[in-house]
């Protein structure tokens, strides 16, 4: 479409030069990236004239870089090219002196600004979540900048598996993928903050690899973003949520990894969950299987303390020593870790809400309401 858009410019270009004779001629060019790095889309493109300052038109680059306009000749123009990317650049052209030429050619080159290239490929995780399967498409992307609060990038049904970002140096951002029959993605990426030149939560690092230039002042990070099918059933083991021997309450090492799934879940308002909780194999079984009922209230209680998660799609189950993961049964010698390892909280997906309710929900606006919450929570 875009090309298609460039023709067309081109072919009414012509025609003006036709029907003005011999006194106008056709500006034209293309913007890329210094080095070669590639041709610079959706630039901002002024034409003012040289003497007088006046702005003879304007437009954007199309997805080749390239513009084109038709302009008096015996004149000299700057061209001011801005994109929020690059460092703004201006040339000067001049059509004086010209005769039969009907045509004046630009190249203009612009400067990075001092930051890092996010270039994503989104795709199905596998169930044993170390590949990726089929591309998504038409998923919802947004990047909120929390640094300056505002949003930088919305893409509505985004058709391709691909985009990129542009992170400048020193800001906080929050992106967000969402795609129906997925669970929606969540990832904040700080960039040089604390001596980090890019660190993400919510990215699984081994998908990302850099190519870094001058001095690490700028470059690119190419990563593959799996998005998660919901499927019903499905089973997920939480990491490090387990309990004391005999106790039921949540223990502040179970508490950072319930914070992480709170996250997930106030971003998937949509999904329906058993929290499952589990014993070891020691003590009397009635015994254990009521001690694994507390644990799991207790973390659907914790969970559902925090606005945006409700308790009526948090189904607290407790298995008691029914579904061992190890060796662990009864009458056998373990250590107190591989008990441990059974003292565990899984999380199940049990179903799904017809309407997500935060489908009318822009992440600016998530975004501020959790902003909202935390100062509230602060003054209580």
């Amino acid at each position: 479409m875009q090309t298609l858009k460039i023709k067309i410019t081109l072919i009414l270009s012509l025609l003006c030069v036709f029907v003005f004779g011999q006194n106008n001629v056709l500006l034209e060019g293309y913007v890329y990236a210094e080095n070669n790095r590639g041709l610079v889309r959706g630039a901002e493109v002024k034409i003012l004239d040289h003497m007088t300052n006046e702005l003879q038109t304007k437009m954007a680059t199309g997805m080749e870089g390239a513009f084109a306009v038709t302009v008096p000749k015996g004149r000299k123009f700057r061209i001011i090219v801005h994109h929020k990317d690059y460092i703004d650049t201006e040339e000067i052209v001049s059509t004086i002196g010209l005769k039969d030429t009907k045509k004046v050619f630009v190249k203009i080159e612009m400067e990075h600004k001092p930051g890092y290239i996010f270039d994503v490929t989104m795709a199905e995780s596998r169930n044993n979540g170390t590949a990726l399967l089929n591309s998504i498409d038409s998923a919802r992307i947004e990047v909120y900048n929390n640094t300056t609060r505002t949003e930088e990038l919305v893409l509505l049904e985004h058709p391709a598996p691909v985009f990129n970002f542009f992170f400048e140096k020193g800001n906080h951002y929050t992106i967000m993928i969402r795609k129906k029959g997925f669970f929606n993605k969540r990832i904040e990426a700080y960039v040089n903050i604390d001596s980090c030149i890019l660190c993400f939560d919510g990215l699984n690092m081994t998908g990302v690899s850099e190519v870094m230039t001058d001095g690490n002042q700028m470059g690119t990070f190419l990563a593959n973003i799996d998005m998660e099918p919901i499927k019903i059933n499905k089973t997920y083991e939480i990491e490090d949520i387990y309990y004391d021997f005999d106790k039921w309450n949540i223990r502040p090492d179970a508490a950072i990894e319930l914070d992480k799934l709170k996250t997930i879940l106030k971003d998937n308002q949509h999904v329906i969950v058993e929290l499952g909780s589990h014993t070891d194999a020691r003590g009397n079984d009635n015994y254990n299987m009521l001690l694994s009922r507390r644990r799991a209230k207790a973390a659907a209680e914790y969970l559902a303390a925090t606005d945006g998660i409700d308790l009526e799609r948090l189904l607290a189950k407790g298995y008691g020593e029914e579904q061992l993961i190890n060796r662990c049964t009864n009458g056998v010698n373990c250590t107190e870790r591989e008990h441990q390892r059974n003292r565990r909280t899984a999380l199940k997906i049990v179903g799904t809400v017809d309407v997500d309710p935060l489908d009318k929900k822009s992440l600016k606006e998530l975004i501020e309401a959790d902003q909202v919450e935390e100062l509230m929570s602060k003054k209580n």
